[in-house]
């Protein structure tokens, strides 16, 4: 069978809304780049305050990894710390999961929204104790409740001999294309203009803001939010291309699970993870296909027969339903990785400013990151309450390292977890 190299998502995801090329010249307090999730959100949230905004995007809404990704909502993260996020900030990461869905639910966003929670299993005594403190720290936020031993992680994976686990409340999964184009829509309907098909040319400070140029058409704005991550091209300001590490990611999705397969995978409806230094995560979408990925190596993610013959084998040892299953789509992305490897609020100049670095969190942290920028973009202080705003760092030769990264850490945590 023939991969397709483009996302599932499209053949389920309602249209995205109509929008045409920039024409013309538009004045705007406020100038958006990139309609991914966090331009999208941020767009929302500005219209909603009586801000006038235009948001561009240089190919369609989604395009880049807001309609690449995996679409598991995990609300779980390193940097969740009350002592350097400030106490608005840190209370709207730890809520961002459940943000997630009340927003679809409140913008009745057709995006196959699935809230059953992300299990995390322990696959032995070392996994089984990292789980347990994972889990305390999400109890104590009241994000977990009890630790669950073999039999309850069987009961909701499907899986036989986890040691024990436990499950985020808020975490879940959807359709991310779609869940893309309805905040897209919803900003639209709340007043924002939106433009695909509309790349920055050229970004300029003039007398009282900033002058955008594209192919057909210029904005001025008093203020600017970058918010394509990893997907900057030469318009966008260095400081901000050389504040990442890019790192390619990679999706596979198989057929449809006939019904008995179906039954057999996932019958909690969590989004799977397990506790190896190479993980093995997967959820089940709307259409009965598992997704599953992970950072491009050599061979794995960046060939496609190799990449769905190695996930294939992970999902029969773990499923004995699968043996044979065929996989239609193998597609990529890049993920944005900041010096902190947090998501990070920028000020590159006067009034200009950017959002980038979920480090593989995209739809939780843009969640409360989209909102947060939103804010700063209003008001400096009141962005800083809910989210710090780093300087751009310089990292020499990122692009590299990311290379070198996504390349060795897949082999090495296989050799650790055989260790």
């Amino acid at each position: 069978m023939t991969l397709s190299t483009a996302t599932p998502y499209a053949l389920s995801a309602p249209p995205a809304p109509a929008s045409e090329p920039l024409e013309g010249s538009l004045k705007v307090d406020v100038a958006l780049v990139g309609a991914g999730f966090s331009g999208a959100i941020a767009a929302l949230m500005l219209a909603r305050r009586g801000v006038s905004v235009a948001l561009i995007e240089a190919a369609e809404v989604g395009h880049g990894g807001s309609g690449r990704n995996h679409g598991q909502c995990i609300p779980v993260f390193g940097y969740l710390d009350d002592s350097v996020l400030p106490p608005e900030g840190f209370a709207l990461l730890r809520d961002s999961g459940q943000v997630v869905f009340e927003t679809i639910e409140e913008l009745g966003i057709a995006c196959e929204p699935v809230q059953k929670g992300w299990l995390s299993a322990a696959h032995d005594a070392t996994g089984l104790e990292r789980a347990r403190a994972a889990h305390a720290k999400y109890a104590r936020l009241g994000k977990a409740g009890a630790f669950l031993g073999r039999e309850e992680v069987e009961a909701l994976s499907g899986i036989p001999g986890y040691l024990g686990g436990w499950v985020h409340r808020d975490g879940g999964h959807l359709n991310p294309l779609a869940y893309v184009r309805g905040l897209a829509r919803a900003a639209q309907a709340a007043g924002a203009s939106l433009h695909v098909r509309t790349p920055l040319t050229a970004l300029l400070r003039q007398d009282g803001g900033w002058l955008l140029k594209t192919p057909r058409g210029d904005i001025t704005a008093r203020k600017v939010g970058l918010t394509v991550n990893a997907y900057g091209d030469a318009a966008i300001p260095a400081r901000l291309r050389q504040s990442l590490v890019p790192m390619r990611s990679y999706a596979v999705a198989s057929a449809p699970l006939t019904p008995d397969q179906r039954r057999a995978v996932l019958p909690g409806g969590v989004n799977f993870s397990d506790t190896r230094h190479d993980p093995m995560f997967f959820r089940v979408d709307g259409s009965g296909r598992i997704i599953t990925g992970g950072l491009v190596e050599l061979r794995r993610g960046r060939l496609g027969g190799p990449t769905v013959a190695q996930a294939g084998r992970r999902l029969a040892r773990l499923y004995p339903a699968l043996e044979g299953l065929a996989f239609t789509h193998h597609w990529s992305g890049i993920v944005g990785i900041s010096a902190r490897q947090r998501p990070a609020i920028f000020e590159l100049d006067d009034e200009l400013w950017a959002l980038a670095g979920y480090s593989g969190r995209g739809v939780p942290t843009t969640a409360a990151l989209g909102r947060a920028l939103a804010a700063t973009l209003v008001d400096k202080d009141e962005g800083a309450r809910l989210w710090p705003h780093d300087p751009p760092a310089r990292i020499p030769a990122a692009a590299l390292i990311g290379f070198g990264v996504q390349s060795l850490r897949g082999p090495l945590n296989k050799l650790r977890d055989r260790l």
